[in-house]
């Protein structure tokens, strides 16, 4: 699978502009033969903390946009938004679009970013979601969820073998940023794709430095510190063979530590 990573650079809250920007770039991106584009955190406004004014229903403006860049460009589509939440703070949520322009599945943010005080302005899901295409099955997580080992065995346990970290991860935390998505992907014997935005926030400065890394923790593709296009392709059948050969995740020790593993559904 050929996969895309739109390196952005965000226009603070200036959704017009964004939607612009992200046309063209999906388009270039789909005539580089990609499968599936995956777009950094709320794209079309930088996490702002302006949650109510940008908040939309399912349905809305930039749920809309998404919809039809998929349908458009015939490509799996990942993007998040601002949603509303009825007798709640709105909610960080990320939406998968099939070719169809259709919406596969939806994942709510789980983990609030409490240091730089994001519970003060949206509120947490607490599901995680997994969708296939082809063999491929999909666990998309947003930015500060990466910190949280936890719920990536979870997901594994469901079968996941590809996770899509889609961020706003700021200067000066680059090396951590690289380090625990080569982390995830090495302790999950998983691909994981992390994209990050470029450019400025009011308070904030973003490296983008986004990637595709391999189930063994090797780097596919990387991009650089400006926005741009990051393609790169994973194959089922690398991942399956080191999965074979390198056996670490049935060496799991339920019976020591097994919080993780409890529910069997």
């Amino acid at each position: 699978m050929k996969i895309a990573c739109i390196q952005l650079n965000i226009d603070w809250e200036n959704q017009n502009k964004n939607f612009l920007a992200t046309e063209k770039l999906i388009k270039k991106a789909k005539n580089l033969g990609t499968e599936l584009v995956c777009l950094p955190e709320l794209f079309s406004t930088g996490v702002t903390e302006n949650t109510f004014k940008f908040a939309e229903e399912i349905n809305g403006k930039t749920f809309t946009f998404l919809s039809e860049q998929a349908k458009e460009n015939k490509i799996y589509l990942i993007g998040s938004f601002i949603m509303n939440v009825k007798s709640s703070l709105p909610r960080n949520v990320a939406i998968i679009f099939g070719p169809n322009g259709k919406p596969i599945n939806k994942y709510e943010k789980i983990h609030l970013f409490t240091y730089n005080k994001e519970n003060k302005f949206y509120s947490s899901g607490n599901k995680l979601v997994v969708f296939k295409k082809d063999d491929f099955k999909i666990a998309p997580f947003i930015c500060y969820d990466l910190r949280f080992p936890e719920v990536f065995r979870i997901a594994v346990k469901k079968g996941t073998n590809v996770f899509v970290v889609i961020a706003s991860w700021p200067n000066p935390r680059k090396e951590q940023w690289t380090s625990l998505l080569k982390a995830r992907a090495i302790e999950n014997q998983s691909f994981v794709i992390g994209v990050n935005r470029v450019g400025n926030s009011p308070k904030l400065s973003f490296f983008g430095n986004s990637m595709i890394i391999s189930s063994k923790g090797e780097i596919i593709a990387q991009a650089g510190e400006k926005e741009e296009i990051l393609i790169g392709e994973i194959k089922i059948e690398d991942l399956e063979d080191w999965r074979k050969r390198f056996t670490a995740l049935k060496d799991v020790r339920k019976d020591c530590y097994g919080v993780c593993w409890k529910n069997k559904k």
